[in-house]
């Protein structure tokens, strides 16, 4: 019976030392994510800088940039 139990707690101790490792490689996951989506918004910005027609499309796409750099931001900050 001890050894059940011993058995047991080592797979639940086993268990959450992989939950754990998986979240934090998630939470990297997530900020890399908003790093790229913010650096793709601003590669748009710049291949539309130089058509004067496209700037409300310019505008837009900066601040979707500054928008997922701010998540960024606040995910590094409390992860």
């Amino acid at each position: 019976v001890y050894r059940v139990h011993w058995l047991r707690t080592k797979l639940l101790r086993d268990h959450w030392a992989e939950e754990l490792l998986l979240v934090e490689h998630e939470m990297r996951w997530t900020i890399d994510f908003f790093i790229f989506k913010s650096r793709a918004w601003l590669a748009r910005a710049e291949a539309d800088a130089g058509n004067r027609d496209w700037d409300g499309h310019k505008c837009y796409a900066v601040r979707q940039a500054q928008v997922y750099q701010a998540l960024a931001d606040a995910a590094d900050t409390s992860f």
